[in-house]
């Protein structure tokens, strides 16, 4: 194997990610915005943007098997060797990698700041609900003399 096909192949999922991510951004502000129309269309090509990125990620762990790649254990992950590749195509790979790796984490921020945002919508349309619910029991009703009186529909509480 030869490092312009993993090279390609690591430059080809950043492009992807890049496109996810400002389908993020896009989702942040539409949830900001409270466009929920947008909402719809934004997460169908979030779907499709996992899939094709799961699909780029099974590619690049096949090369780097194929590559003899070496990834650090512990974050940020380093390529720490490829070794059927010649060690000055290493550099390249690295920083290719290391932009991969940048990507992914503000993909993952991005997803998480939208995963809270949707969360508190949903609070506040739950509260919202619940307030609704509970003003449609008060009713609103006028005495003999004109005045308005609220009064609450409720169960009989039994007889004294």
């Amino acid at each position: 194997m030869s490092s312009p096909l993993l090279l390609t192949t690591l430059e080809n999922e950043l492009a992807h990610i890049q496109t996810f991510i400002e389908t993020l951004e896009q989702e942040q502000q539409a949830l900001i915005d409270n466009t929920l129309a947008e909402l719809e269309t934004l997460s169908k090509q979030k779907t499709a943007h996992a899939a094709t990125l799961e699909q780029l990620a099974r590619e690049r762990k096949r090369l780097f098997d194929v590559n003899g790649v070496e990834l650090s254990p512990h974050p940020p992950h380093q390529l720490v060797s490829a070794r059927h590749l010649p060690a000055e195509q290493l550099p390249a790979l690295q920083q290719a990698w290391d932009r991969l790796i940048q990507a992914a984490r503000q993909a993952s921020a991005l997803n998480n700041t939208n995963g809270q945002l949707i969360q508190t919508r949903q609070q506040q349309n739950q509260q919202l609900m619940s307030l609704l619910q509970n003003s449609q029991n008060a009713n609103l009703s006028y005495d003999a003399l004109g005045q308005p009186r609220l009064s609450r529909s409720s169960g009989s509480l039994g007889k004294a």
